[in-house]
């Protein structure tokens, strides 16, 4: 049973009297049985948005509507927020743009779960007293832990909303189910729907994919089901394609996929791991090898994350990666030389630089020695001794350089910054006022 404010329990039991019963439905129903984490709660039944704005009120409930179309109002109780949508039954044209043509609202959640995608995302839970409805199967797929489509002919449900293949692809990884092969076959069919599916939405499910469980899993899914090339196309060149036995043992797109697995769990992260490798395909055609691919993986990911619109910071963050993980690959780099390109790269380029290093020998499928535990020891250590890793951090200003050698602002004043700036990422020890000021003589 899940867990709701007392208040929002009594405002149930109130429209009970009504004839109204309120439900729980979808994702938070399912995951509460599952017993796993639940992180919101949305709310249906048969009241209309102003019927049911104008009983919160009465009740004590802030209530205020946020989609005229869907019937989608916002209920406020005891500082959680909770969406009420109307039982509704929908209509779409032609194409998968998630966009339903023709909605009418319904009485009974009878008729509301079968515009619903998987039967395990239609049960609804009474918000009164936890009493469970199950209109399509849901709580025997709940047990026999499978994916299927509300309806007998999956192709009704998935060809409406091209979104709901990804969704597919996503909750499989996420809840380890398998698919039912009706429905699996019924995606493949319908999956060039996603053309018509905004960049936005599909951002949003692949959002989900790669910070969740199994992102391996999610991944090799949406190639399998022909949907990569409606999320991440230009990937699709890196399917198949051989790579040295020595240095990986899987193809690239193979391997990108296991690099992305073996990041961390935050979104930044595993877009780094993901596309770290994605201009192998075009370095290979123009050139005839792969030593340029970090430049052309800039390029293609660039074009990838705009695409999607993901964030200017988020896009800048991965492609400076992108271009930068090739560096040093032999390791033959001096101490020295490292210290200087960590302070220029600042600490959180550098972590991204040694994360996607070691997720990179990690996905080539090889247990290996790698430069990466070189990097983070000299890392570290650089931490450890307050190594500055940005001119702002050096303890003397542009004023005290003008001052000191009687020079105009100006970009000599920048350089001879840049200069202290790495004689500091080798001897933090000289990052002092009286010994910069000595020091910064031998720039001019």
């Amino acid at each position: 049973m899940l867990k709701l404010p007392a208040a929002l329990r009594a405002f149930a039991k109130t429209l009970e009297k009504e004839g109204a019963t309120l439900y729980a439905v979808g994702g938070c129903v399912r995951d509460s049985l599952l017993n796993r984490p639940v992180h919101d709660v949305d709310l249906t039944s048969r009241l209309k948005p102003d019927a049911l704005i104008e009983r919160a009120n009465a009740f004590g409930i802030g209530a205020r509507i946020v989609q005229q179309t869907l019937g989608t109002v916002l209920l406020t109780v005891d500082g959680q927020t909770f969406e009420h949508t109307t039982f509704r039954t929908e209509s779409y044209g032609a194409g998968g743009a998630h966009r339903p043509d023709a909605i009418r609202f319904s009485d009974s959640p009878m008729i509301d779960a079968f515009r619903r995608d998987f039967t395990v995302n239609a049960l609804y839970e009474s918000v009164s007293n936890g009493s469970i409805t199950d209109p399509t199967g849901g709580l025997r797929d709940l047990e026999r832990r499978v994916l299927r489509t509300t309806t007998p002919d999956p192709g009704m449900i998935l060809k409406d909303d091209g979104l709901r293949v990804l969704r597919l692809v996503r909750f499989k990884a996420s809840l380890d189910f398998s698919i039912d092969p009706k429905t699996w076959e019924a995606a493949r069919a319908n999956a060039a729907l996603l053309e018509d599916v905004a960049w936005e939405r599909k951002r949003q499910e692949l959002d989900r994919m790669l910070t969740g469980e199994r992102v391996f899993d999610a991944l090799s899914m949406l190639r399998d089901v022909g949907a990569l090339r409606y999320v991440l196309p230009e990937l699709q060149a890196c399917d198949g394609m051989e790579q040295r036995k020595d240095h990986h043992k899987y193809d690239v797109l193979t391997h990108l996929f296991h690099t992305c697995e073996n990041t961390p769990d935050e979104l930044g992260c595993r877009l780094i791991g993901l596309l770290h490798d994605a201009g192998k395909p075009e370095a290979k055609r123009r050139d005839g090898n792969l030593y340029a691919h970090d430049i052309y993986g800039e390029t293609i990911a660039r074009t990838m994350l705009e695409r999607l619109k993901y964030p200017n910071a988020l896009i800048e963050r991965a492609c400076f990666a992108i271009r930068a993980h090739m560096f040093d690959l032999t390791g033959t780099a001096s101490d020295a030389t490292l210290k200087k390109r960590f302070a220029g790269f600042g600490r959180a380029r550098t972590e991204d630089l040694i994360m996607i290093r070691e997720a990179d020998i990690r996905g080539s499928g090889y247990q290996t020695e790698y430069v990466a535990e070189r990097w983070r020891r000299i890392y570290s250590e650089m931490l450890e001794k307050n190594a500055p890793f940005s001119e702002s951090e050096l303890c003397v200003s542009g004023q005290d350089i003008m001052k000191e050698l009687g020079i105009p602002a100006g970009e000599r004043v920048g350089r001879i910054k840049r200069q202290l700036l790495l004689r500091c990422a080798v001897h933090p020890e000289e990052n002092r006022k009286e010994i910069l000021l000595k020091r910064m003589h031998d720039y001019v």
